[in-house]
């Protein structure tokens, strides 16, 4: 038996040293090969696409290339007038087109001039004239931004905000044809609807194109934008295509942002700040029409308080607390005062808060810059139960220098919590600049209003 084995041994063994086609070796350098070839492929194809994706990104490294290489940059100008309740702004803006190869092209913001006055347009409701006044004068002192060779070709867009939504039809009418007649001097382009009164619609998707635009968001994942005025407040935020059948469809819109998109937007009118805390008085107010307000939610250390409103004069006081009251029962009281007359006036409640970030501007900034929640410079992220805690101690706090900071927080809270169902602890990032910009849907406006004009320019 062992000399079988001995015998198979050297026989494989004698076989193995005679000359013969090493097929496994041919294999491994077929194979190494193939595996060669086939690294190379995916370096390429991965060069090729970010190549590709610089490219339709507009990157900041092409733009420079061409222009280190004598590209010169085409610049648009836009003069927008945000002509809202509490008072009016002006912002004129700088864009240059970056250069391109692949994919659509679009706008950096160069510049921007913000100025602004008070009060607002529908303050003069009865003397027409001196409030075209009071626009022309702002764009005069935002003139130097745009070249005088430029102005033929900008855009001069006055819109007004919820303070003429709230006028009578003919008063506002006659406070739009005499700004018409008034800017229509200064040699900008300003088309036959410049000036208008602006859809409640439109502020909330121009203010959902700002906070996106400044955050390069725009053909990625999107910040809902919450903006509160003085005179009405708007909710904008993406929804999915399996979403749409839960929202009503007069509030969805479809808008270029890389990809068409469709957002949903809401305005609520008479729910602005202002107009929210007009309607609480008010609405305790069992006399009727008067001058006179008594409220649970101001502290009764204030005393006949002089209060303007819709350019009415108002005076209001506080409601006679038993001593010792709890800042729980302070604050319950107040709360539900603001949702007797908040909540009459939601038309349409979503079924969710929004999904992913949230951003918020206006009132909601100025209100928790006040209360010490957030830097009055920089902004930061609040909750509603940042919003609540300060609302309690406001409540329940005298405070002669801030007579409406207890009903001003607990109205945001109702608002953010009861009629648009954010939860306590989810975050909510307060801006009124990014990168030095103002938030404002002025620039939404003004970019789409370019854009517009690039596309159709041949």
């Amino acid at each position: 038996m062992g000399k079988f084995s001995t015998y198979r041994y050297l026989e494989l063994k004698d076989d193995t040293a005679a000359p013969h086609i090493n097929v496994r070796s041919r294999t491994i350098k077929h194979t190494r090969k193939l595996k060669k070839i086939f690294i190379f492929l995916i370096i390429l194809a991965l060069c090729i696409t970010y190549f590709l994706g610089l490219f339709a990104g507009q990157s900041q490294w092409l733009d420079g290339i061409a222009k280190s290489l004598g590209y010169e940059s085409v610049y648009h100008h836009a003069v927008i007038i945000d002509a809202g309740s509490s008072g009016s702004r002006v912002l004129a803006y700088k864009f240059r087109v970056p250069f391109t190869v692949f994919g659509p092209g679009n706008l950096d913001l160069v510049d921007e001039y913000f100025e602004q006055s008070k009060p607002g347009l529908s303050s003069y409701a009865d003397d027409p004239a001196k409030g075209a006044d009071t626009i022309v004068q702002l764009i005069k002192k935002a003139e130097f931004l745009t070249p005088l060779e430029k102005r033929k070709s900008t855009p001069l867009i006055v819109r007004a905000t919820a303070g003429l939504r709230l006028l009578p039809a003919d008063k506002a009418q006659q406070l739009i044809d005499h700004v018409a007649r008034a800017i229509s001097q200064l040699g900008y382009d300003v088309a036959l609807d410049g000036v208008k009164i602006m859809d409640g619609s439109d502020e909330g998707i121009f203010i959902w194109y700002t906070i996106n635009l400044l955050h390069n968001l725009m053909g990625g994942s999107t910040m809902a934008a919450l903006d509160l005025g003085g005179g009405s407040t708007q909710i904008t935020y993406q929804l999915s295509n399996k979403e749409t059948a839960n929202f009503p469809k007069k509030d969805q819109y479809v808008v270029p942002a890389g990809d068409n998109i469709t957002l949903y937007t809401h305005s609520y009118l008479k729910l602005g700040l202002l107009a929210a805390r007009y309607g609480v008085f008010q609405s305790e107010t069992s006399e009727g029409e008067t001058p006179e307000f008594r409220s649970v939610c101001v502290d009764p250390i204030i005393q006949r308080e002089p209060w303007t409103y819709a350019n009415k004069n108002y005076f209001v006081s506080g409601s006679f607390r038993v001593h010792g009251s709890k800042r729980s029962a302070i604050y319950a009281a107040c709360h539900d005062a603001v949702r007797r007359s908040v909540m009459p006036n939601v038309d349409w409640e979503p079924k969710r808060a929004p999904l992913g970030s949230v951003a918020a501007m206006s009132y909601f900034y100025d209100v928790a810059a006040d209360a010490g929640i957030i830097d009055v410079m920089t902004g930061g992220q609040v909750s509603v139960a940042a919003y609540r805690k300060a609302a309690l101690e406001a409540c329940s706090t005298p405070n002669v220098d801030q007579p409406w900071a207890c009903i001003d927080l607990v109205y945001i809270v109702t608002l953010l919590q009861d009629v648009y169902k954010i939860s306590d602890d989810e975050p909510i990032y307060l801006f009124k600049k990014v990168n030095g910009h103002e938030v404002s849907w002025a620039l939404g406006l003004a970019y789409t209003t370019i854009m517009n004009r690039i596309v159709i320019t041949p």
